[in-house]
């Protein structure tokens, strides 16, 4: 998965002494056992060249498949004062092509309406900063798989 994905390759062979790694991504590496990050998901061609100190090559090469990751973060508090930190509640995460975003008050009232991914609630509603308090949220996100997953919970507004 590409969600902090490192992997280190690890060279097996018994008396190389000089190592090239093509990493299949326009990466390489000169180290024995190289540590990569990649950033993208896909299908990646690693490429090992080896040498011994007398002069003897040898390749060896593996498909490497990096997965599309899905991870959703959801607050449980915002604070929309204006200081341009935790001014927006809305759900972020990896893997997310689509979202909808309902916002309730604590009788049920629908005050927000989110239906795009860039969809950002700021604590206001008919133009008005509504007050300190506990609103309800339901979040339905669509995965890189496409899987809708819904989320129920509450999030506190904090001015």
């Amino acid at each position: 998965d590409i969600y902090e994905s490192e992997i280190t390759f690890t060279d097996n062979s018994i008396i190389a002494s000089q190592w090239l790694w093509d990493l299949g991504d326009g990466s390489s590496s000169t180290v024995q056992n190289p540590v990569h990050l990649y950033g993208d998901s896909g299908v990646y061609q690693v490429v090992l060249y080896m040498e011994n100190v007398y002069g003897c090559k040898d390749t060896t090469q593996k498909n490497v498949k990096i997965n599309p990751v899905f991870v959703v973060f959801i607050p449980n508090a915002f604070t929309p004062d204006g200081d341009g930190i935790n001014d927006y509640f809305f759900a972020t995460g990896y893997g997310i092509i689509q979202s909808e975003t309902l916002i309730f008050d604590r009788w049920g009232e629908l005050i927000f309406v989110g239906d795009k991914l860039e969809s950002k609630w700021d604590g206001i509603y008919k133009n008005n900063l509504l007050k300190n308090d506990v609103y309800s949220y339901k979040i339905r996100v669509k995965d890189v798989f496409g899987k809708w997953h819904e989320y129920i919970g509450k999030v506190s507004l904090l001015r």
